[in-house]
């Protein structure tokens, strides 16, 4: 008889490869995640320089990183900033769309099999389980409790 193996090590092996593989398909664009993650809030249009940084406050380690970064993004043309008003430029906006379609791509994959009802319960549990062990009020009002 085989381990049996819980939600933990599926959450940990999903979080897991979903970081290696989107990992792989930014660097193949010249991305970190970082990086994305700067152009990708700047995809829909300009931003101020400090809404970007306390948006995305959890993954800096410190503020110099968030300096280094956003200078890296200016100095390769990638992001203009206008007196802390943020936007991609062309080849910003290039590059974004190219590593846009191989995340699009990865996410299909991940999802192949699962209906898109089945995705949305997933989301709406695994939202449930992380207010139940972090003594939050229900993300959902009304919500039926789930089976245990």
């Amino acid at each position: 008889m085989g381990i049996r193996r819980g939600i933990g090590y599926w959450l940990v092996e999903l979080d897991r490869l979903i970081n290696e593989r989107f990992d792989e398909d930014l660097a193949s664009g010249g991305f970190s995640r970082r990086r994305w993650q700067v152009t990708h809030s700047l995809a829909d249009g300009p931003q101020r320089a400090d809404d970007i940084r306390h948006a995305l406050d959890a993954f800096w380690t410190d503020d110099a990183e968030w300096l280094t970064e956003l200078a890296g993004l200016v100095a390769d043309g990638l992001v203009a900033d206008d007196a802390g008003m943020l936007s991609l430029t062309g080849k910003g906006r290039g590059a974004h769309d190219a590593a846009f379609v191989r995340i699009a791509r990865r996410r299909a994959q991940m999802a192949d099999g699962i209906t898109d009802e089945q995705f949305a319960e997933t989301l709406r549990i695994l939202r449930r389980m992380v207010a139940n062990l972090g003594g939050a009020a229900s993300p959902e009002v009304g919500e039926r409790q789930l089976a245990r």
